[in-house]
C-alpha cells in the first residue's frame, strides 16, 4: 500500500472569484513547512500550488504535472458567482443543479478535466510513497474520488489542508 496526501494550495492572492486555471500568486499567508515527511512531491502547474508546494517542501523537487492544473472555467474565470449568474443566469442554474453536466463559455468540460487528472494520477501512483499532491480542490475532488471512491459532490478541503489515503500500487 502506498500513502498520498493531497494537499490544497495556500489562500490566493486573489479571492472572492472564480479562479479555475487563472494563473494568480499565493497570497501572503505564511505558509509553513510540512510536518510529515514525503519521498516523492507532485504539483499544480499553477503559481498558487506550485509555490504552495515548494513551501511545504522546500528540500525536495516538485514534479510538475499539467494534469495538475484546475479545471479551466472558460468564461467565468475571474468572476464572482453573482456575475456568472448575471451573465448567463440559464447556464449558472444548470449547474446550481447540476455542476459536472455545466459547461462554462470556453471551459473544459467535467469528464475531459476528469481524464486530465486521472492520466496524471497514473504517473502520480507510480512514484515512490509516500507521496505528496499539492493541488486545488477541484483536482483533489477528482484524485480522491479515484483513489477511495469518494463523491465530488461531497469532498470539501481548506486552504493548505491535507488529505491523507491509502492507494494500491
Amino acid at each position: 500500500m502506498g500513502v498520498v496526501h493531497l494537499i490544497r494550495h495556500g489562500a490566493p492572492e486573489v479571492t472572492g472569484v472564480l479562479l479555475g486555471r487563472t494563473d494568480v500568486p499565493l497570497g501572503p499567508a505564511a505558509v509553513p513547512a510540512a510536518t510529515f515527511a514525503v519521498a516523492t512531491v507532485f504539483g499544480s502547474p499553477l503559481r498558487r500550488a506550485r509555490r504552495t508546494a515548494e513551501l511545504l517542501f522546500p528540500k525536495q523537487p516538485v514534479n510538475i504535472l499539467d494534469g495538475l492544473a484546475e479545471r479551466g472555467l472558460g468564461d467565468w474565470e475571474g468572476r464572482s458567482w453573482s456575475e456568472v449568474q448575471q451573465g448567463w443566469p440559464d447556464l449558472a442554474a444548470q449547474a446550481d443543479r447540476d455542476w459536472f453536466a455545466a459547461v462554462p463559455p470556453n471551459g473544459e468540460p467535467w469528464n475531459l478535466f476528469v481524464e486530465r487528472v486521472a492520466s496524471a494520477w497514473r504517473e502520480i501512483r507510480r512514484a515512490r510513497a509516500p507521496v505528496a499532491v499539492v493541488a486545488h480542490a477541484g483536482v483533489n475532488a477528482v484524485l480522491c474520488e479515484l483513489i477511495a471512491g469518494r463523491s465530488p459532490l461531497e469532498f470539501q478541503q481548506m486552504y493548505l489542508e491535507a488529505l491523507t489515503l491509502e492507494f494500491e500500487y
